[in-house]
């Protein structure tokens, strides 16, 4: 079985692969008037990741790159994903060992050094409490900051945020940001009652019909719940509206093959629907990615979809385990 933090990763990842995804909450995100000034025709995902061997424990990373309207610069928006319970105060020697990487790269390249906004997208028990601020670190007086490498990175907090608020209405127009959001907001807490307004939603905003990505999503909560299938059969017939019938077969499955074979099928699904969104699939290769039962390599190939140029680099990695 993966660890925790892969299955975090894995559906952080898993939805911010879609660039509508992305864009939806950055707009939420980020202050208004940065926003505006993306060209958000440009968006490209960097296929490297910049977490350092010290925080791969508690972090991962995405890379997104877009382009300013009016200049044209490049602006990198850098996600560190928190995907621990506690929190890491080396998150600012994440951040700054991000940017000078890029710079470097950027001044061999005789190339402008571009923007770079850091976004850390926590989840964890407790409400966030290192400062925003790199400089407000440092127990010193004012007279010496001035001499200090300063900058500020965007923090989503999810202990903070309110799916319900006006500043979220965006979100709420994307059924599937929005719920997988909220069940990682509910995953430390082990919020049940935020798990079902997650299915109100889905049976309220017709998404419980789309299959593949609610197997995805049913798999992460059953994982960071410890829900048994059979209690989450439960609870989705009670969440459903009078009449409507819930999906065939997917509750009995659950409840059938148990959670390390719904986890290996969680992710094989969750591939199959995410190379198909950004490429195509033919049947022998859903053939081929239903072969694979290694959950490592299954969640590595999830990672990968997100930032490949080709549907081969994905089907390849996968290659060496089927039996």
């Amino acid at each position: 079985m993966p660890d925790i933090e892969n299955i975090h990763d894995g559906v952080f990842r898993g939805v911010m692969s879609e660039p509508a995804n992305v864009t939806t909450f950055l707009k939420t995100t980020l202050p208004a008037a940065l926003f505006a000034q993306l060209d958000l025709t440009t968006i490209t995902y960097d296929p490297t990741s910049y977490v350092s061997e010290d925080y791969k424990r508690s972090f991962s990373d995405l890379v997104v790159q877009y382009r300013t309207k009016a200049e044209g610069l490049s602006v990198d928006v850098y996600f560190l994903f928190e995907h621990k319970s506690y929190q890491d105060e080396g998150i600012f020697l994440q951040l700054i060992g991000y940017m000078h990487a890029m710079w470097k790269k950027d001044r061999a390249a005789q190339k402008p050094l571009r923007v770079i906004i850091p976004v850390v997208f926590y989840h964890g028990e407790d409400a966030w409490r290192i400062p925003t601020q790199f400089v407000k670190q440092f127990a010193i007086g004012e007279e010496w900051k001035g001499f200090l490498l300063d900058f500020t990175y965007i923090l989503f907090d999810t202990n903070a945020w309110n799916w319900q608020d006006e500043s979220s209405r965006p979100l709420r127009e994307n059924v599937y940001l929005l719920t997988a959001m909220m069940l990682m907001k509910a995953a430390f807490n082990k919020d049940l009652q935020l798990v079902r307004q997650v299915f109100q939603l889905w049976h309220q905003m017709g998404f419980i019909h789309d299959k593949e990505r609610v197997a995805f999503l049913l798999i992460y909560v059953m994982e960071t719940q410890d829900i048994p299938a059979i209690q989450l059969e439960k609870m989705l017939q009670e969440t459903k509206p009078t009449g409507e019938e819930i999906m065939p077969t997917l509750a009995q499955r659950l409840r059938d093959e148990g959670k390390q074979e719904g986890m290996q099928k969680g992710l094989q699904q969750a591939l199959m629907m995410l190379l198909a969104t950004r490429f195509q699939l033919d049947e022998a290769e859903k053939q081929f990615i239903g072969a694979v039962n290694e959950l490592e390599k299954l969640s590595a190939a999830l990672k990968l979809v997100v930032t490949a140029q080709t549907k081969d680099e994905v089907l390849k990695s996968l290659q060496a385990v089927v039996h």
